[in-house]
């Protein structure tokens, strides 16, 4: 146990409170051997009572004091430690599968508190000494079998998001999950359309990343293969599901549109707009073939259907901008046979960042393809970008020697098109010749520009 959580408890020990519990992934993670996660108290004290805790380093927020929650910040030896505190309740769901509770009722019973929690490996609570109480006594054994399991029949029907969070533990944790809690799980899918997109896009976004949290490599399509076969993904993004069965050229594909989809994403790394742009990718190929007969044009159409997706899940706005570019470009230099300008053209107008990104689409999406075929253009993309840095390339028109003042002072012409037009020019001349990219070379340049263009 750490020093700055000892500190906590010896402080709660000195304020004469009832026994405190680290409860959740904590004591989980300690058994497993893995990293401490979330650091989450409980006790039968009231929120209220931890505002007599005698210690000048802790620091209470109110969160939810109806609830029994409060925020507490330590500073431990020049570090910050935050812990989330919920007293022992006992919680009353509504119909429909919302996620938040109608009634709360405080208890002093710790298997009333493990009762109302999500699954029995999350039910385990640590004392101050590190013991561990498994107050539904099925909590350890789950642990020891790596299996998720509800801890109540009604866990999964009482909060829907918590089918996302079964996902997500088993996907994060290379956990099973115990077969009455899946088929319950399956029964109760259409619970999440009760939940609010926020919540969703969440629990969606840890999935997509799960293999970051403990390192298990299987993690992602393991997740995404859950969530298909529950169903799920006709509450987080139903456009996916059209591709579900509808099958592709057997010469570059191995699987259905979906299939396919969801193996890109896994075979991406671990950056979430790449991740997000790697499953999206294919998104207009159902409805372009249903309109057309064929796959033509389905980027422009996928981009176009990813943007509602992402903005439906209440995506910002920049990574829905990042995410639709990445798809509407994925096509670009598909039989790698695009010349080296106009690869450096796609470097520029994608941005160094986003032209990697969509290298690493690119080698996902043949990885996801199942055929075994490098993709040579990602690797010819890279070489090129490498080139042009090497040369020290203007890879942007912030890198160009000059900017639109400079054109406007030096040639004494207004603001306009037509210093859009010469920069555009200018930058142009500087990939080509990165040794010009000089402020007398390049207004030496604009002046032989404007002279032809007023001729």
């Amino acid at each position: 146990m750490e020093a700055h959580i000892e500190r906590f408890f010896e402080i709660w020990s000195e304020a004469g409170l009832p026994p405190c519990y680290l409860v959740g992934g904590y004591p989980r993670n300690t058994l497993l051997g893995l990293a401490g996660t979330d650091l989450d108290l409980t006790s039968p004290a009231p929120p209220q009572a931890l505002c007599a805790l005698p210690a000048p380093e802790l620091v209470l927020e109110e969160r939810a004091f109806g609830l029994g929650t409060v925020v507490v910040k330590q500073r431990f030896r020049d570090a910050l430690y935050v812990y989330e505190y919920t007293a022992f309740r006992c919680d009353n769901y509504g119909r429909g599968g919302a996620h938040t509770p109608e009634t709360v009722r405080f208890t002093d019973d710790i298997r009333e508190d493990a009762l109302r929690r999500d699954f029995t490996v999350n039910a385990l609570y640590m004392d101050a000494d590190g013991g561990i109480t498994d107050p539904t006594g099925r909590g350890l054994q789950a642990v020891k079998d790596k299996t998720i399991e509800q801890v109540t029949p009604q866990t999964l029907t009482q909060d829907a998001l918590r089918i996302l969070r079964m996902v997500r533990f088993a996907a994060e944790l290379g956990f099973a999950v115990e077969p009455g809690t899946w088929e319950c799980a399956r029964a109760h899918v259409r619970g999440l359309a009760d939940i609010s997109k926020e919540r969703i896009r969440d629990e969606f976004v840890k999935i997509l990343m799960a293999d970051t949290k403990y390192g298990n490599k299987e993690g992602v399509l393991c997740g995404l293969h859950m969530l298909k076969e529950l169903g799920a993904f006709s509450y987080i993004v139903p456009a996916l599901t059209e591709g579900d069965g509808m099958g592709q050229n057997t010469q570059y594909h191995a699987y259905d549109v979906m299939e396919h989809s969801l193996r890109t994403c896994a075979c991406a790394p671990p950056d979430l707009v790449t991740r997000l742009a790697a499953l999206l990718h294919d998104l207009g190929k159902p409805p372009v073939f249903r309109e057309t007969g064929k796959m033509y044009g389905h980027d422009r159409a996928g981009a176009a259907l990813a943007g509602a997706a992402l903005r439906e899940l209440r995506f910002d706005r920049e990574t829905v901008d990042e995410v639709c570019a990445l798809v509407g470009a994925h096509m670009f230099d598909l039989d790698n046979r695009a010349k080296r300008k106009a690869v450096v053209r796609m470097i520029v107008k994608l941005g160094e960042g986003q032209f990697l990104r969509l290298a690493d689409v690119r080698e996902a999406d043949f990885c996801g393809s199942g055929m075994g075929a490098p993709a040579l253009s990602a690797g010819k993309w890279r070489e090129t970008l490498r080139e042009l840095r090497e040369k020290d390339a203007p890879l942007s028109l912030r890198q160009l020697a000059v900017n639109g003042d400079d054109v406007m002072r030096e040639l004494h012409i207004p603001p306009g098109k037509r210093v859009g037009e010469i920069l555009f020019a200018l930058h142009a001349y500087a990939l080509k010749k990165p040794s010009q990219n000089s402020y007398k070379n390049l207004i030496r340049y604009a002046k032989i520009i404007n002279t032809r263009g007023n001729e």
